[in-house]
């Protein structure tokens, strides 16, 4: 585990420790380290779920599906990413989304209820850890509240963009690339993929944007207004 320590100590979870520190928190929360072949669920979509999740190496899915089997992507996230927080936390009884590997990957599981309570150790840097982990869960909540703003939108034109005004936005830049592709992207605002590239296509023709694969130019600044 020590050849991710450089990973973990990115993370907003582990930000405030020292790497002399590290080792200690990781075993106060009783972390694991798993492999995950691609495609493979590490959380099923109401499954009970006790760990927080950290991605060392790889890519995963947070997925959704209804009782008719379309799925929707909720996020797409690399290493250093954080996963499981509210199933978890148990503000919800069973996870409400499902976790999926992407590709290969290597996940360090941490016992929830560990961090967000007092440790017989006495750790002086566990309250640091349990702050940071309180704006970790504020973050995805605003995640979440983003992605429901976007799918509010009336059409897929309206969805898409609102999805690329963010994006560029967070990158500072009116040309940026996205982490999905057009499948994906599809899931994410749960449109048709055709109709998506379809759309995408006249926006094209019309100026509004450039696009290529995962790469976009929006074309007027009145779309970050």
């Amino acid at each position: 585990m020590e050849q991710y320590y450089h990973v973990l100590l990115q993370t907003p979870l582990f930000s405030s420790l020292t790497l002399e520190e590290l080792p200690h928190m990781l075993q106060c929360l009783q972390a694991r380290m798993k492999k995950y072949q691609a495609k493979q669920f590490i959380i099923h979509e109401t499954d009970s779920n006790d760990d927080l999740g950290i991605v060392l190496k790889g890519t995963i899915q947070i997925i959704t599906e209804d009782s008719l089997g379309n799925r929707s992507i909720t996020a797409k996230l690399g290493s250093g990413q954080l996963f499981g927080q509210i199933s978890a936390s148990k503000l919800a009884q069973n996870s409400p989304a499902s976790v999926l590997a992407q590709t290969d990957c290597e996940i360090l599981h941490l016992k929830f209820k560990k961090l967000v309570t007092p440790c017989s150790r006495a750790c002086a840097f566990h309250p640091r850890v349990i702050e940071n982990m309180m704006n970790v869960l504020a973050g995805r909540n605003l995640l979440m509240n983003r992605k429901l703003s976007i799918l509010s939108q009336r059409t897929i034109r309206d969805k898409l963009l609102a999805y690329l005004a963010w994006q560029s936005r967070d990158k500072g830049s009116r040309e940026f690339s996205i982490p999905f592709n057009r499948d994906e992207l599809a899931d994410y605002l749960c449109v048709n993929r055709s109709a998506l590239s379809r759309e995408i296509s006249h926006m094209i023709d019309e100026g509004l944007i450039e696009s290529t694969r995962n790469q976009f130019i929006l074309k007027s600044e009145s779309f970050l207004e």
